[in-house]
């Protein structure tokens, strides 16, 4: 057999050819859905670096937490040009602590009294938060009532609901004294039919932790309370329309957002954004970020960014401050300019007292 050689070289070449083609399509792809990637999960910069971010829900417990949240603000700014500037610490560690922790993060954080699970009674009197406020700093009282078998024992007898009488006269005192209810937590999460959500799966049992909620905001006109996490009526769309209904009825609540954005893919995102423009005098942002180690800086400033690109573009991002492996990616909220700065600070500044000086930024109309 004679071996033809320019046959042999035309078929290596054609095979070549092909073959540079299919390896350079490929390398095309992988550059182009990592870009794709990058853009919409890791290189998210922000267009309002002028405007503060309060972060309203943190949850420090000492000065080494305090000291590590400025070292993520400057993680925020330098990775993603956001001006993370402020937190309210639903923390009472005392007060000889809580001045420590303000050093420690350059005056950047101010605190609040705190009753936790007072399911079995109250530990803390109204006299006792009413002094707090108004001699040693503290600007607001946390009360976290979240569902009671979260805290109660199993036929163990307890305060079930927030409306019991049993607080009536706590209640009355602070609303007397004007204290402002911070970040106050009912009920938990409940989604809809097909994804109830592990916290709080019995919508009958979480309707009426919410009915009672209203109960006591209906009850005390003059109190204002800031409910935490939308007052967990954002995981369906019946529930941000019951939210719309509380909002528009009384005019003594408000909002914050923190651990919400992990539940924004349960809800039609159009209906969320409509819902955000439309009472943005009323919402606040918000984490419920917790104590932060050494080694965890640059996640918690990746979280921070994560909840700002949702809010501020229309790119698909993952959505969850907390960054659970259940997260579905969200196209982004793209809120206006002016929607943002209320939320980032322009509310918190209306409603914390003595924010805007400790903030050092003053409220333009």
């Amino acid at each position: 057999m004679t071996f033809n050689r320019t046959f042999f070289r035309k078929g290596f070449d054609m095979i070549s050819s092909r073959l540079i083609n299919i390896l350079t399509m490929s390398f095309l792809l992988i550059v182009l859905s990592v870009s794709l990637t990058a853009s919409s999960f890791g290189q998210y910069q922000s267009q309002y670096p002028d405007i503060p971010i309060v972060d309203v829900h943190v949850h420090p417990r000492n000065v080494e937490d305090a000291a590590n949240f400025v070292k993520v603000s400057a993680a925020v700014k330098e990775k993603f040009s956001s001006n993370l500037a402020f937190w309210i610490a639903l923390t009472d560690p005392g007060k000889d602590v809580a001045e420590q922790m303000k050093v420690a993060c350059d005056n950047r954080m101010l605190f609040t009294a705190s009753q936790m699970r007072p399911h079995r009674g109250l530990t803390i009197t109204a006299d006792e938060v009413i002094a707090k406020i108004q001699n040693d700093g503290y600007l607001g009282f946390k009360f976290w009532f979240g569902p009671p078998y979260r805290v109660l024992q199993e036929n163990e007898e307890g305060i079930t609901r927030i409306d019991d009488p049993r607080f009536a006269e706590f209640f009355s005192a602070l609303e007397k004294a004007s204290v402002l209810m911070t970040s106050l937590h009912i009920a938990d999460p409940n989604g809809p039919f097909d994804n109830r959500t592990d916290w709080l799966k019995d919508p009958v049992y979480y309707w009426q932790q919410i009915r009672a909620f209203e109960n006591v905001v209906a009850k005390y006109p003059k109190m204002t309370f800031i409910a935490a996490h939308g007052s967990w009526l954002v995981c369906q769309d019946a529930q941000i329309d019951y939210l719309r209904y509380l909002l528009s009825t009384y005019p003594n609540l408000y909002v914050d957002i923190s651990a919400t954005c992990q539940y924004m893919s349960l809800v039609n995102r159009d209906n969320l954004r409509d819902f955000y423009i439309e009472y943005q005098d009323r919402i606040l942002f918000g984490t419920d970020g917790g104590r932060i180690a050494d080694g965890a800086i640059d996640n918690v400033a990746g979280q921070y960014a994560k909840f700002f690109e949702i809010l501020e573009t229309d790119t698909e991002a993952p959505a969850g401050f907390f960054g659970n492996a259940s997260d579905k990616p969200i196209k982004g909220l793209d809120l206006p300019r002016e929607v943002l700065e209320k939320i980032y600070y322009k509310n918190a500044v209306k409603l914390y007292p003595g924010l805007e000086k400790a903030l050092g930024h003053k409220q333009t109309e």
